[in-house]
């Protein structure tokens, strides 16, 4: 379409329906580049050298406002990448990052650009490093400990007692960090760098989802899937049936069974004659019914740091 808006809304629901042509549709337009719209007012601040110095850097150099929008409605989708096109996509936000702009485009760029990451896998996070500025190295160079417990059978109630803004300040940071890893999240989901890439990544999920909503999701994840990380069923015409997560590879689909220990199957397209959503999530329930009160304080303001152990969460 011509119209920027329509464009970006079209690119949304293609994101929203996984399809994988999406990728190149957008990444075309986001090349192609247009003139930028300068806003009706921008000769109002010619008319004072006093001020508006920040916004007048911006118009000698407008960043590409509508390309940008392609970006982050792209940010989302999983599948249908090839190395090259992620490529690309990180290039663009490199050099839109070179624009000046107000007070918080730097960091609205950069959580696009890590949000993206989070849909990468490790192989391409590690053929992605040099431009994504990311020091890939997906093993802890950390000390790893079990929970000491004993554990017991957590509620919304009892854990919220556990995570709070209060109890935070007395968290540690080590602990929470090697309980992310010791008790199974890092063999699926990715934290500040280290971490499975089968789940989504959940670096900044403190910016999407409070403490009980997170809390809510480790005691009952099946209560809510997402669509991008919900199980399915593939039956295959010899009649085999797989469960898991299913992540399209090409001309065939790797399926990760729920026990993440457990390595993906294989399977050709041409060879599976059904796939079933199921509504049972991929995350066991109680995966914090082997944490005492203590680790479950420290293991939530982990989640809730963003992985800088100096967070206002742990009040310093």
């Amino acid at each position: 379409s011509k119209s920027a808006s329509v464009n970006t809304e079209l690119i949304n629901v293609l994101v929203s329906l996984e399809a994988p042509s999406v990728v190149e549709k957008a990444l075309t337009l986001i090349e192609q580049g247009a003139e930028p719209e300068i806003p009706d007012w921008a000769e109002l601040i010619t008319r004072n050298p006093s001020y508006g110095g920040t916004i007048k850097a911006m118009l000698d150099n407008f960043p590409p406002i509508r390309e940008i929008a392609y970006a982050f409605a792209l940010r989302n989708q999983r599948t249908g990448w090839t190395v090259e096109q992620r490529r690309r996509y990180f290039e663009f936000i490199n050099a839109a990052a070179k624009h000046p702009g107000g007070a918080s485009f730097g960091g609205f760029l950069a959580n696009t650009r890590d949000e993206a990451l989070g849909f990468c896998t490790n192989e391409q996070r590690a053929a992605l490093a040099g431009i994504t500025g990311e020091n890939f190295n997906p093993v802890p160079d950390f000390a790893i400990t079990p929970p000491k417990g004993p554990g017991q059978q957590w509620t919304i109630e009892s854990a919220s007692q556990q995570a709070n803004s209060g109890k935070f300040r007395q968290a540690s940071y080590e602990s929470g960090r090697g309980l992310f890893h010791a008790i199974g999240c890092a063999a699926c989901h990715r934290f500040a760098g280290y971490g499975g890439d089968i789940g989504p990544d959940l670096t900044s999920i403190r910016n999407k989802f409070d403490v009980a909503y997170v809390l809510e999701s480790i005691l009952d994840p099946s209560k809510v899937i997402s669509d991008q990380y919900g199980s399915s069923m593939v039956t295959t015409k010899d009649g085999g049936v797989h469960t898991g997560l299913v992540v399209e590879k090409g001309e065939s689909l790797e399926v990760y069974p729920p026990d993440a220990k457990a390595e993906p199957v294989k399977v050709n397209r041409a060879d599976v004659v059904k796939i079933e959503r199921v509504p049972v999530s991929q995350m066991p329930p109680g995966l914090i019914n082997v944490l005492n009160g203590d680790e479950v304080r420290d293991l939530m303001a982990y989640l809730m740091s963003a992985g800088d152990p100096k967070d206002k969460v742990y009040g310093k």
